[in-house]
């Protein structure tokens, strides 16, 4: 009949009478009524289909097909209903209206349920509903998964109910598509998304859901609350824990940083020793016009005695060529000059430490340090050897890298006898017949630079 209607009143201002004169039966409302008469009066919304309980219509329940709106409405308000039923029209676009009952819960809890799989008729409705009201009733949770699949009402009515919780899951939805009205919960942090999902005070729909919390025995409404008002902390859990991680592995640096700038020299000599030993670097016999520099306290005569009699004469003997700066320094030239071109020919280089030394203010015997000490850091195949000629102790010491072999207990004690003083020198020295630490060279015994020396040992031989 509703289609008839809405065709015929296209024509209706050209009909000057009623041809049929047909009048409505049903909905008592408009029996005898001409449709006519409906027609004109622009009622096609009172041309309803009603539904029965053959139509799954729930007992107690009006049920009805609307075509003007294309709707199906479930009307069960104001039935004394506790719990939803077991069956609803398999109509699309419901309109369903559970409103002013005793409903304490979304899902089925009465004897009628007969879905099996999900507890509440509305999971198995959600694709068919339009519009659910449940307000005014005892309802105090909302199942997350419940409003998951009800993502898609235009809307839902949920006020005058019990609830002292908002699911998060309200988030899916527009805050203009549900309606709460007043709600007043206990506020805690995790509540904070609030403020961003309600409506602000100008927006049409502010009214929709309105949440208060309980802060110091008053109400105050969410979105005027403060997260510290809300218990939150300055900075969340992941950022606290990301900034606790950042600051102990800056301090870890940190620390590693200084300690190993502390003993960046002992680093530096134990992992030179290492390399040496593993590649087994081979020195070529023509880079280096001295085998042996030696730097020591010119003043102390006994030291010079010891050295002129006994060790350089020992060392000699052992076929190294040496240089003494007190005996083999050229008159007239600069000191300085002499001793930089001169270290960076030698191969080793003797320290004899001694208390002289340190307190001293003449600035060669710690230029010659330093010269050594950068040959050393630079160049792989050349060796430092230090003599503890007065006993220091390393905290007596102001050179650092001085300081790094005696720490590491990699010197000679001079209170050793004098034999085992040679002995540990010789076996300390860079050699040009061996590769470091004992390993053979590849291209044979060293070529002696000086062809007067291999004279006389020949001579000596025969």
């Amino acid at each position: 009949m509703y289609f008839l209607a809405s065709k015929s009143s296209i024509l209706l201002d050209k009909m000057h009478r009623s041809y049929f004169e047909v009048t409505c039966h049903s909905p008592p409302e408009l029996k005898n009524v001409l449709l006519i008469d409906i027609i004109k009066h622009q009622s096609l919304d009172r041309l309803i289909c009603n539904l029965t309980i053959a139509d799954r219509c729930p007992p107690k329940c009006r049920c009805f097909y609307q075509p003007s709106r294309s709707r199906t409405v479930v009307d069960c308000s104001r039935t004394g209903r506790s719990g939803l039923p077991s069956a609803l029209p398999l109509r699309t676009d419901l309109e369903i209206d559970f409103s002013s009952n005793r409903l304490s819960s979304m899902i089925n809890n009465n004897h009628e349920t007969k879905i099996t799989g999900n507890e509440s008729i509305l999971y198995y409705y959600s694709k068919y509903i339009r519009k659910l009201d449940l307000s005014n009733n005892s309802i105090e949770i909302i199942p997350d998964d419940l409003m998951v699949e009800l993502r898609n009402v235009s809307f839902i009515n949920l006020s005058k109910n019990k609830m002292t919780k908002i699911s998060r899951n309200l988030q899916m939805f527009n805050p203009c598509q549900i309606y709460i009205g007043e709600i007043v919960i206990h506020c805690k942090c995790k509540d904070i998304w609030l403020q961003n999902w309600l409506p602000s005070f100008q927006r049409k729909c502010y009214n929709n859901t309105r949440v208060y919390c309980k802060y110091h025995n008053k109400k105050v409404h969410i979105l005027n609350m403060t997260r510290l008002e809300l218990g939150c902390r300055l900075y969340n859990d992941f950022i606290l824990c990301l900034i606790i991680s950042l600051a102990v592995a800056v301090f870890i640096v940190t620390v590693s940083s200084l300690s190993i700038y502390t003993i960046r020299f002992e680093l530096f000599i134990m992992t030179r020793k290492f390399l040496k030993y593993c590649k087994g670097i081979v020195v070529p016999s023509d880079a280096y016009t001295y085998d042996i520099y030696i730097s020591c306290n010119e003043n102390d005569v006994y030291l010079r005695h010891w050295l002129t009699s006994s060790f350089v004469p020992f060392l000699q003997e052992k076929n190294f060529s040496v240089f003494l700066p007190y005996r083999d320094c050229q008159i007239g030239r600069l000191r300085e000059e002499e001793t930089i071109d001169i270290m960076s020919t030698s191969l080793n280089f003797v320290i004899l430490l001694s208390e002289n030394c340190e307190s001293s203010m003449e600035m060669w015997i710690k230029k010659e340090w330093k010269y050594a000490w950068y040959n050393y850091r630079y160049d792989i195949n050349r060796e430092i050897i230090v003599i503890n000629y007065d006993m220091m102790d390393y905290q007596d010491v102001t050179h650092k890298f001085l300081r790094a072999f005696l720490k590491m207990n990699s010197f000679i004690n001079f209170s050793k006898k004098d034999k085992l003083i040679k002995a540990e020198v010789y076996s300390r020295l860079q050699h040009y017949h061996d590769s470091v630490f004992g390993k053979k060279l590849c291209n044979g015994p060293r070529t002696r630079r000086n062809s007067d020396l291999d004279t006389d040992i020949e001579m000596k031989k025969s």
